[in-house]
């Protein structure tokens, strides 16, 4: 089976529709790849659909389900330790990537999807002391970056943790997202105060991380696991300030993308008229002749990055994380260039 149509069948799995001929293992694989397969274990049994799996890889299901959500649970537990620090110190941390959308969500007690870290951000000022702080309470920094570009400013964690504390002076991505949290709203639990961006800003920063940051756009990669967090998301979302958010030609292409292919994959409703558009249309279908066509990935990367010549040549910077300038500018080419396979993420 092709890469496409197994990526279909798992979304179709994944909003409870299994498709009547399903390739079970190639569409397990490519869960494992993406990330996802807690969540599809979750909507199969929903769906009531787990009995179509077969034995051996409806146990493997369940075993990461049952871990994943032991996990999920210490990193939560995790979290608040460490926003409690961070709170004792005067100091309320914005919740960034999954933790961001666990609060969106109303801190859901079961929450099946999966995290890699945890990512807190604090203002520059406040950084010196937020280590000092974290550290206060038993996280040991496993590596610093003092580089002022970098957007992780200092890795924390302890012996008994499953995950590390990405402390961050900035959000993920290109440098002009260092704003987009202002927007922010209240998560409030179990005596802990933090942040959280907006759902309209956690969309665009996960778009353009994905599709400008990570190269995406240009390669055809599809980060399915980001596409069912928008779709999460967006019954919350003012798409109207997404368009405002995203702001340039290029990030508003990049952005709209991204939601095209929820829109394909996730069953996101079709809410947002930029993401309809013919020019949007043509770059999701381009992704996909890509994902179908793994020689074709570079090819097309290179005709898509010549279509944008102008803007990757700009003087904004969209998608290097370098110093800026000309490094910053070959930055970007070198993450079209970059020989990736074409798939989730």
């Amino acid at each position: 089976m092709g890469r496409l149509e197994a990526l279909r069948q798992l979304s179709g799995a994944l909003r409870g529709r299994p498709a009547r001929r399903t390739d079970w293992r190639a569409v397990l694989g490519m869960a494992n790849e993406a990330l996802v397969t807690p969540q599809l274990h979750v909507a199969l049994r929903g769906a009531g659909a787990l009995d179509r799996l077969p034995p051996d890889l409806r146990a493997f299901t369940e075993e990461v389900f049952v871990r994943n959500r032991e996990r999920n649970r210490r990193l939560f537990s995790q979290l608040h330790h460490a926003v409690a620090a961070l709170n004792a110190a005067g100091i309320a941390p914005v919740l960034l990537k999954g933790a961001a959308l666990w609060a969106s969500l109303g801190r859901p007690q079961h929450f099946d999807r999966m995290l890699r870290d945890l990512d807190l951000l604090v203002e520059p000022a406040e950084q010196v002391l937020a280590v000092e702080a974290l550290a206060a309470a038993g996280f040991r920094v496993l590596a610093r970056y003092d580089e002022p570009w970098r957007h992780v400013a200092a890795e924390l964690g302890r012996a008994d943790d499953v995950g590390v504390i990405d402390l961050h002076r900035r959000p993920p991505g290109p440098l002009r997202m260092a704003g987009f949290p202002q927007a922010r709203r209240p998560a409030e639990w179990d005596g802990v105060f933090a942040l959280a961006p907006e759902p309209a800003a956690q969309v665009v920063m996960l778009a353009i991380h994905d599709q400008l940051h990570e190269g995406g756009y240009w390669r055809g990669d599809l980060p399915l696991r980001h596409l069912f967090d928008i779709a999460a998301l967006a019954p919350h979302v003012d798409w109207v300030s997404v368009e405002q958010l995203a702001g340039a030609r290029l990030t508003l292409r990049a952005v709209a993308v991204q939601v095209a292919a929820a829109h394909s994959f996730a069953g996101l409703a079709r809410d947002w008229p930029a993401a309809a558009s013919l020019a949007v249309r043509l770059q999701h279908l381009r992704q996909l002749v890509q994902l179908a066509s793994p020689p074709m990935v570079r090819p097309l990367a290179w005709v898509a990055a010549l279509s944008e010549a102008a803007n990757l040549l700009g003087r904004d910077r969209l998608v290097g994380d370098g110093p800026g300038g000309w490094v910053d500018r070959l930055a970007r080419f070198r993450t079209i260039a970059r020989p990736a396979a074409a798939g989730p993420a």
